[in-house]
């Protein structure tokens, strides 16, 4: 499978999720429906697919572009990097405050809210990056079969591309839905 096709397919799965969370943040700032475990348990879908699984499948395409002349630090793979960054902060800001809302402090469901919407702000915009950025760089920059090369080095760092694995992160993503539902 080419990575770009990879990402793509990682990605549809990310926005499904990002909208249900999306769904969930209004939720929770406009009434007293919301409860803290949906955000606790989002934030293990963002552990597993977004953390271990997408960024770390973009790790050996960033590194090829980086070996091909793109600095790591500036230009399109530094702003990647840095999105990694702002995700994984604000993901960590989520699951605190969904922690501290559960044991009683509701102060923590205001930063919730703010949370929420800038981990779904900076998520959106790192897929956006890697649409319109890094998959029409990769498609210029490398052959195919040095695309292919890149694409079982992201199979052997992590092997969850398969209809299976994915499944197992879409059933993760309408659990989340189906309770977003029930709040409706």
């Amino acid at each position: 499978m080419r990575v770009t096709k990879s990402l793509r397919a990682d990605q549809e799965i990310i926005r499904r999720y990002l909208d249900a969370l999306g769904g969930a943040s209004v939720i929770l700032g406009n009434s007293k429906l919301a409860q803290p475990d949906f955000f606790i348990s989002a934030y293990d879908f963002i552990s597993a697919y977004i953390e271990n699984g997408l960024f770390k499948k973009e790790e050996p395409l960033l590194k090829a572009l980086e070996n091909n002349g793109f600095p790591a630090d500036d230009g399109p793979v530094g702003a990647i990097r840095t999105d990694h960054q702002k995700s994984r902060e604000a993901g960590r800001q989520m699951l605190a405050s969904a922690k501290l809302w559960d044991s009683g402090d509701e102060v923590a469901r205001s930063e919730l809210v703010w949370a929420v919407s800038e981990y779904n702000s900076a998520m959106r915009e790192h897929l956006d990056r890697i649409r319109n950025l890094i998959i029409p760089l990769t498609e210029q920059a490398f052959e195919i079969e040095e695309e292919q090369k890149i694409a079982d080095e992201v199979n052997n760092i992590f092997p969850t591309t398969s209809k299976s694995d994915q499944a197992k992160y879409i059933q993760q993503v309408e659990a989340l839905e189906e309770e977003l539902s029930d709040w409706r």
